[in-house]
């Protein structure tokens, strides 16, 4: 079940928009905000999974770590296999914990990012 996690920190680090290349000029101007903005985005779409897969008590202990696993995925340059295995393993934990129910919800989320190619790496 190792395609799970790395597709989902794949959807996570890829559904947030892409403000600075929308923004053009004004993007080269305001750096810091463009990278505020970015991280408030990644900050949502990462809640936005945690609230979809409905963690159970037991499961939540493992949360802190897709987090962090996925917020570092999304600062990182370029989003490749080698990144995603780098960043994956983290998230074993709690993904060997869901149910049938929330791994159906998480490849869901993956399919509607357009990533399911991704997982197949795996």
């Amino acid at each position: 079940m190792r395609k799970l996690p790395i597709a989902i920190a794949l959807a996570v680090a890829l559904c947030t928009p892409v403000a600075a290349q929308e923004m053009g000029a004004e993007a080269t101007a305001k750096p810091a905000r463009v990278s505020v903005f970015k991280a408030a985005m990644n900050e949502v779409a990462i809640m936005r999974y945690r609230a979809a897969l409905k963690l159970k008590a037991d499961q939540e202990k493992y949360w802190p770590a897709v987090a962090n696993a996925l917020r570092a995925l999304a600062r990182e340059p370029q989003l490749n296999e080698a990144a995603v295995r780098r960043f994956a393993p983290a998230a074993s934990a709690l993904f060997a914990r869901l149910d049938d129910n929330q791994k159906q919800t998480a490849m869901h989320l993956v399919q509607k990012a357009g990533l399911t190619q991704y997982a197949s790496l795996f």
